[in-house]
């Protein structure tokens, strides 16, 4: 008798559900290459005062990318507002990255405040509210193992001895949500001559309880910062802002490729790839 290929539409549905979930929410996918001038820039990114500019002096994916000028006076900044990210679980993690212009250490030994924030709110207080990644002038450039890139979580304190290697960190960078170097393992670290670099970081929790951040240079691991804070600082972000919003000793900062995805675990999409293939012998074998 041949065996019956009838499925219970719940079934059906749920994979269906969790496939569709599988594939992640991108929620900010910009190259800034769409915009046809600066009013188009700013209708999307509005100026925090002084408004950066649209730029095709620099591109990591020509013609265009967003500038915020060097100054030691102006402060330039501008804000992307989007719906709620919605926050991370057990299933759920947050990636965002983006193309930060580096204009190479010979050039710069003291980094400059250049850096890009992803916020939960607009004025962020609270621990895990506000993410930064690029450079600050708390470090200088010969400390905390030489030249790398920074990060910044508020409410978070490192610690000069980081528990994952990697150089200790200056005494600037273990205060209260202090900008910290991703030195963990020797990557990270910048280029003697200007160039486009990538830098990410994947927000998650692998208990439900705590937040985790890993940091990326370039697609490589250069930092972690494990199990802070509880669950119930876990945030749901809502804006991403270029500048830093101070001065930047006259410094040009460049952005491009902004990318902010909200997108189940490894280990869920592992499981929901799995259901499929047990649907799949599940319908070949009937």
């Amino acid at each position: 008798m041949r065996k019956s290929t009838y499925m219970p539409a719940l079934a059906v549905g749920s994979v269906l559900a969790w496939a569709g979930l599988a594939q992640g929410l991108v929620i900010v996918n910009d190259s800034f290459d769409t915009y046809a001038n600066q009013a188009a820039f700013e209708a999307v990114w509005a100026p925090v005062g002084t408004s950066g500019q649209l730029s095709t002096e620099q591109a990591s994916s020509a013609p265009q990318s967003a500038k915020m000028p060097g100054s030691t006076t102006v402060t330039y900044r501008n804000r992307r507002t989007f719906a709620e990210t919605g926050p991370i679980s057990t299933t759920q993690q947050i990636i965002w990255s983006f193309d930060f212009w580096d204009n190479g250490t010979s050039l710069n030994p003291s980094p400059a405040r250049n850096y890009s924030n992803l916020q939960d709110t607009t004025a962020p207080g609270g621990t895990n509210q506000l993410v930064a990644m690029g450079f600050n002038n708390n470090q200088g450039g010969t400390v905390s193992g030489g030249q790398f890139f920074m990060a910044r979580i508020l409410g978070y304190t490192p610690s000069a001895v980081d528990p994952d290697g990697g150089p200790d960190e200056a005494a600037a960078g273990t205060t209260s949500g202090a900008f910290f170097k991703l030195n963990d393992f020797g990557t990270g670290l910048r280029n003697a001559t200007a160039g486009w670099r990538n830098l990410k970081v994947i927000i998650s929790t692998d208990n439900g309880l705590s937040s985790d951040y890993a940091f990326y240079v370039d697609g490589v691991l250069a930092e972690r910062v494990s199990n802070l804070s509880t669950a119930a600082t876990f945030r749901s972000y809502d804006n991403i802002t270029l500048g830093s919003g101070v001065t930047n000793a006259g410094v040009n900062a460049y952005y491009d490729n902004m990318y902010l995805e909200y997108t189940p675990e490894p280990a869920t999409v592992g499981l929901l790839t799995l259901g499929g293939l047990l649907l799949r012998r599940r319908r070949q074998a009937a």
